[in-house]
């Protein structure tokens, strides 16, 4: 820890150089999300009161409420750049579950600077946005409304240090050192570091390919336990309103005193813009965690699901967005009961940009 500290003062004392020899003035940025939503399950989930336990996104069931409020502090310069967004809602209640009640305000916090003139390095430092998937916090931001499944069982956000080279308009790399699988606060008692990469094709901007990896662990040393994880997705803007993103995820536990486990998913959204203020959307998704290696479960029998969705998202005026999605999962293990299980579910949203 007191390594670290010390890499941020260095990196502070850096940054500070850099915006004062820079070019340009610092230029200020703020911004504001809010997600309102209500969706509504056809199926019983056991009496729980949230949907189910592997989704971390629109969780309320049958009740209103507000996915993420967020208010978003840029900063930047030539050589340096720093931002700080600040959340509350079912998101942040859900995803930082095992944070402290005040890392749960925290979207993100971080700062960097550029290491080289030409600004193609740049090494970043505090709570990232995740380095893994096409999908994030700000509903708007991606194709569906939910998010798939794969989505919500890789990490939405990290913390640590990355070194960053943006090669050329092409191909984008990262290295990042990790604190764990999405964490804020280090694992309790000893622990090991986590290492991340990402490596970004972009051959025009029609197509764009990703390749992301992690290693290491959201347990103590002592539990012995190794995550192994791979992120592949593919972004293809194909002309005529049409775009079409595709994800495959795969990873493996490793445990000292059981079998490993291994986990897999995939999913495919196909988009068609039919004005600029008209959208919908269509995914077909397949997740396999038979063993909890990773996905949650409310029986002791993992999770074996496919499904569809389809959504459709309109614009009102410049700030507001309407967005309607209708969901069936179904599997001989969907996580809820122990026989074969189909989900139905409708949800709807209201958000709000302002930049």
């Amino acid at each position: 820890m007191k390594s670290f500290l010390s890499f941020c003062l260095l990196l502070f004392i850096h940054s500070t150089f850099a915006q004062e020899t820079s070019k340009n003035s610092l230029k200020w940025n703020v911004s504001g999300f809010l997600d309102v939503y209500y969706g509504y399950d056809f199926v019983d989930q056991m009496g729980q009161e949230n949907r189910l336990p592997f989704l971390y996104n629109h969780t309320n069931q049958n009740q209103l409420g507000i996915n993420l409020a967020l208010v978003t502090i840029s900063a930047q310069t030539d050589f340096f750049r720093a931002n700080l967004g600040i959340q509350q809602g079912t998101y942040a209640r859900d995803n930082y579950a095992n944070e402290p009640e005040l890392f749960q305000w925290i979207q993100q916090a971080n700062f960097g600077v550029a290491l080289d003139k030409d600004r193609k390095f740049w090494i970043d430092a505090g709570v990232l946005p995740s380095h893994i998937g096409f999908e994030n916090a700000v509903s708007t931001e991606n194709l569906s409304l939910s998010r798939s499944i794969i989505a919500e069982n890789s990490p939405y956000f990290e913390t640590g240090v990355q070194l960053s080279w943006q090669k050329d308009e092409r191909w984008y790399f990262a290295f990042l050192y990790l604190n764990g699988w999405q964490r804020i606060r280090a694992i309790p008692g000893r622990n090991r570091p986590s290492f991340g990469t990402q490596a970004t094709y972009t051959p025009n901007e029609n197509i764009k390919l990703n390749w992301s990896t992690f290693i290491g662990t959201d347990q103590p040393l002592e539990a012995e336990t190794m995550l192994y994880f791979t992120n592949f997705y593919g972004d293809f803007k194909l002309g005529g309103g049409w775009r079409l993103i595709a994800g495959l995820d795969g990873g493996r536990r490793t445990l000292a005193f059981d079998f490993d486990r291994n986990w897999w998913g995939m999913s495919a959204i196909l988009q068609r813009r039919f004005s600029e203020k008209f959208a919908s959307a269509f995914r077909f998704e397949y997740y396999n965690d038979p063993f909890q290696a990773i996905a949650t479960s409310l029986i002791d029998q993992g999770i074996q699901t496919s499904g569809i969705s389809m959504n459709g998202d309109w614009r009102l005026g410049k700030v507001a967005t309407f967005r309607l999605e209708g969901r069936w999962l179904t599997g001989p293990v969907l996580g809820i009961d122990s026989g074969n299980s189909d989900n139905y579910f409708l949800l709807g949203s209201f958000a709000f940009s302002f930049n």
